[in-house]
């Protein structure tokens, strides 16, 4: 049989780490919803996965019967290294913020917000490129503070997107901004989310038009070429007309096809959404639980920290022994279950029934190990609680006499 020549499929690269950077070290998110009134934030859960691509599952499908430890479970295979859970109350909306898979929890109220489409109705000429989703936004953090829990939120807000190579990145893959600005006034932090574009300085309106643009102008009443050049327009936005000193770069590399390498430019960024409005409410030290590190309305003393540890610390001890109990109890119940069998077998006259070596999966097991491996946990849980309620004992270890050396 003669071979057949393979076709290609594959049209572009698959992007699996950040430009720049290695594989291990770009982030990739989880964006979901949880609660009772998840489908009133359906939307901006939509338009937060559009702000996290490329490295986020787009197409996530979440139930109503998905617990947290679902997502858990599955984001070590997949790299995840972010939660970004979205919530609704009848009073408030929340957004959650975990790091995977150990913590911390930071929990912010959203006391406004702006979809995208939003965002774009209110622009005269929206820009949203496809291609700008491609590669991963630029982060720019402004006015944080010194306090533990905005140091806590720098390093959440950093670690979410991937770190750039300024060495090794190219200035066509930079094509949007996420800037999240701290009002020390309200205490409450602005997120924003642009596309970055550039375009040359001084050149002829109708110029960069008919270079940007992939369709020809209708020259059909235009006498000659120089007409279509020097007709004046007045639909220039604001945007365009301020050429200010500060926003002319002189670009390193390639940045469009208009905006060259060695050239001046200016670079014009163009909000396409969501934003947010967002207050830290609360910081945990675990994945959704754990003890609360920063509260911005309940504040503890010492002593009722104290107390709540011990408390937990109690509870965690209670379930332990609890679950060992149950354990203990279906065991029990299985052979007490097996010596009503063989009861029952010997007075109809048939013979013991012969102690299986498979488990409720058939599959094949060592009794006596898994019976010397369960005596063997129990004396160790036994020896963990006696240590907890005598208190640890260190013993030094005793010091060896050296030989004496006889002459």
């Amino acid at each position: 049989m003669a071979k057949t020549r393979r076709r290609k499929r594959r049209t572009h690269v698959n992007a699996d780490h950040a430009p720049g950077t290695s594989k291990s070290e770009t982030p990739k998110t989880f964006v979901f919803r949880r609660g009772r009134l998840a489908e009133s934030v359906k939307e901006l859960s939509e338009d937060l996965r559009k702000v996290m691509e490329p490295h986020t599952a787009r197409n996530l499908k979440e139930t109503k019967a998905n617990k947290l430890k679902d997502f858990v479970q599955v984001s070590g295979p997949l790299g995840i290294s972010h939660f970004l859970m979205l919530s609704s109350s009848d009073a408030n909306k929340y957004l959650k913020i975990c790091r995977t898979p150990r913590g911390p929890t930071l929990t912010f109220k959203i006391h406004a917000y702006s979809l995208a489409n939003e965002v774009a109705k209110a622009q005269k000429k929206p820009r949203n490129p496809a291609n700008a989703f491609l590669s991963p936004p630029l982060v720019v953090l402004n006015n944080f503070g010194d306090e533990a829990h905005q140091k806590l939120a720098t390093i959440t807000f950093q670690n979410m997107f991937p770190p750039i190579n300024v060495r090794r990145v190219k200035l066509s893959t930079c094509q949007r901004a996420v800037l999240v600005d701290y009002d020390a006034k309200t205490k409450r932090f602005l997120f924003r989310h642009y596309s970055i574009n550039a375009a040359p300085v001084g050149t002829n309106k109708k110029l960069k038009k008919l270079l940007t643009s992939r369709n020809a102008p209708d020259m059909g009443d235009m006498q000659d070429v120089s007409e279509f050049f020097d007709k004046r327009v007045g639909d220039a936005s604001d945007s365009e007309l301020s050429d200010d000193e500060s926003r002319r770069v002189t670009l390193a590399q390639d940045f469009n096809r208009v905006a060259h390498a060695d050239s001046e430019s200016k670079i014009i960024l163009q909000e396409i959404g969501p934003r947010m409005e967002l207050e830290l409410v609360k910081v945990e030290e675990g994945m959704c639980d754990g003890r609360v590190l920063y509260h911005a309305y309940v504040k503890k003393s010492a002593d009722e920290i104290k107390t709540l540890e011990q408390k937990k610390t109690e509870r965690e001890k209670l379930r332990k022994q609890r679950r060992l109990e149950q354990e203990t109890n279906v065991k029990r119940k299985a052979r007490d279950k097996e010596m009503k069998a063989d009861a029952e077998r010997q007075r109809q006259g048939k013979s013991k029934k012969k102690p299986s070596n498979q488990d409720e999966y058939k599959n094949e097991y060592d009794r006596e190990a898994e019976e010397a491996d369960e005596r063997k946990w129990q004396e160790a849980f036994k020896k963990e609680e006696k240590e907890w309620q005598e208190g640890d004992t260190y013993e030094a270890p005793k010091k060896r006499r050296r030989p004496s050396r006889e002459a």
